[in-house]
């Protein structure tokens, strides 16, 4: 399949006209609310939906939607600054139903109409699975906030007092 929306007859299988029905297609991440995140890029997103088990009848088949979302970021460092590629996969499995029995499921996905939209839940997990923080490394010591420095490559040598109170600094300017 393209690069288009993918909307997939769930219905087909219901009928018995066919068990499975794989997706293969991509798409390209647009601006999140994280300015030092970008994509160089798109995202590729393969699965299918198929019929795990079948009813007495067909339409009474249980029907599952399994994907992979995977792809690659761009985040920058949150103590450094550091620009770092980062890969990223998620995996899914959801029951599909016509119906669901209780708001709060996160196991079903309710289709009424026949027609999964799997480019928008694809989207949905994605930016959801985004890391908000992404280090270097654990150890990362940061930018030296007087200077500038990357602390990683050399020290600076920057005096920083961080006994301060900088809240007594505060109420001398309140007190004047």
């Amino acid at each position: 399949m393209s690069n288009e929306i993918q909307k997939i007859d769930v219905s087909k299988i219901y009928n018995g006209e066919v068990t499975e029905i794989p997706f293969s297609f991509t798409f390209v991440p647009e601006g999140t609310e994280n300015e030092d995140l970008t994509f160089d890029a798109p995202v590729r997103v393969d699965g299918r939906v198929y019929e795990k088990a079948r009813g007495r009848d067909k339409a009474e088949s249980y029907v599952e939607l399994a994907f992979t979302v995977s792809g690659d970021y761009i985040p920058h460092c949150a103590r450094c600054a550091k620009g770092l590629k980062c890969p990223f996969e998620a995996k899914r499995v959801y029951g599909l139903t016509k119906k669901l029995e209780s708001e709060d499921s996160e196991e079903y996905i309710e289709v009424p109409d026949s027609l999964l939209d799997v480019a928008e839940l694809a989207r949905t997990v994605f930016y959801l699975e985004l890391p908000t923080r992404v280090l270097c490394r654990e150890d990362c010591k940061g930018l030296c906030p007087v200077c500038g420095t990357d602390k990683n490559e050399r020290e600076c040598g920057c005096k920083i007092d961080t006994g301060a109170n900088k809240l007594a600094d505060l109420k001398k300017l309140l007190d004047k």
